[in-house]
C-alpha cells in the first residue's frame, strides 16, 4: 500500500509492471487514468478493483516497451484530477528467440552440419550469444522408453528402479553435439536481429537406423535438433528444415 508520504512504487519487468492503491473514494473510470514517464510519455493506465467498499483498492497497472532498460524511473500517475508521483523500478528480462526453432539433419555417426540460424532479442538487458557450446541428444522415445522399464520392473524397488532408469537413459544418450558459432557470435543488444552461421558435430555413439533428439538453449533461446542416422554407412550427408 501507498504511504502518503511516498510516492506509488510499481515493479516488474517488462512489459507489465504493477502497484496497489488505496483511496477513500471511487476510482474514476479508466478513460480517465494516465501514466506520464520522462522516457516513455503519456501511457494508458489499467485498473482492476480488489475491494469496492471504503477504503476502496485496486491494482493499477500499465505496459512498458519490451526494451525499457533496468533501472528506477519516476513519473505520475493521473487518477481524474489527483496527480499521484511514482517510482518504476522495472527489473531485469532475457529472453532470445530463434526465429526458426527447429532444425532436422540427415546424416551418419560422426556427422558434421553448417547451417544459417535468426535470433531476436526480446529482453531489456544486453546477452551474449557464446562461440562455443554443447548439449545432448537422446534416441527419440528414449526417455519415456527409460521411465516406463523402470517403473514396470517388478522384482525392483527404490533404488534399483533407479538404477534401471538410469541405465537405460545412458543407452538412449545419443552423446554431446558441439556447437560451434562460426558468425555472429558476442553481444547482442535489446531489439536486437542477428543472422548466426552454426556449426554442428553430432557424436559419433549415434545408432544407425535411429533418431535422435536434443536442445540447443542459452539465455531463454531453445533450438529443437533432431538427426536421423541413417542405416546405410554410405548415404549421403545433408540437412533440412
Amino acid at each position: 500500500m501507498k504511504n502518503e508520504r511516498e510516492p506509488l512504487r510499481f515493479k516488474g519487468a517488462p512489459t507489465r509492471v504493477m502497484a496497489t492503491l488505496e483511496l477513500r473514494e471511487a476510482f474514476p473510470p479508466a478513460h480517465d487514468c494516465r501514466v506520464t514517464l520522462p522516457e516513455t510519455g503519456s501511457l494508458p493506465l489499467a485498473i482492476r478493483p480488489l475491494r469496492s467498499t471504503p477504503p476502496i483498492v485496486s491494482t493499477l497497472s500499465f505496459r512498458l516497451p519490451k526494451s525499457t532498460s533496468p533501472g528506477s524511473y519516476e513519473g505520475n500517475i493521473e487518477l481524474g484530477d489527483k496527480r499521484i508521483p511514482i517510482v518504476v523500478d522495472v527489473e531485469s528480462r532475457s529472453s532470445l528467440r530463434f526465429i526458426r526453432p527447429k532444425i532436422t539433419h540427415k546424416g551418419v555417426p560422426g556427422a558434421r552440419m553448417s547451417t544459417s540460424l535468426t535470433i531476436l532479442n526480446r529482453g531489456n538487458v544486453n546477452v551474449t550469444i557464446p562461440d562455443e557450446d554443447t548439449f545432448c541428444v537422446f534416441d527419440d522415445g528414449g526417455v519415456t522408453r527409460a521411465l516406463y522399464l523402470g517403473l514396470v520392473e517388478e522384482d525392483s524397488a527404490g533404488k534399483q528402479r533407479i538404477d534401471r532408469i538410469m541405465d537405460e537413459l545412458a543407452k538412449a544418450h545419443g552423446g554431446l553435439v558441439r556447437v560451434t558459432v562460426t558468425k555472429g557470435s558476442g553481444h547482442l543488444a535489446p531489439e536486437g536481429v542477428r543472422e548466426l552461421e552454426v556449426e554442428l558435430h553430432f557424436s559419433r555413439r549415434l545408432t544407425r537406423g535411429h533418431t535422435y533428439r536434443g536442445t540447443w538453449s542459452f539465455s531463454g533461446a531453445s533450438l529443437e535438433v533432431e538427426i536421423e542416422v541413417s542405416k546405410n554407412p554410405a548415404a549421403r550427408r545433408g540437412a533440412r528444415d
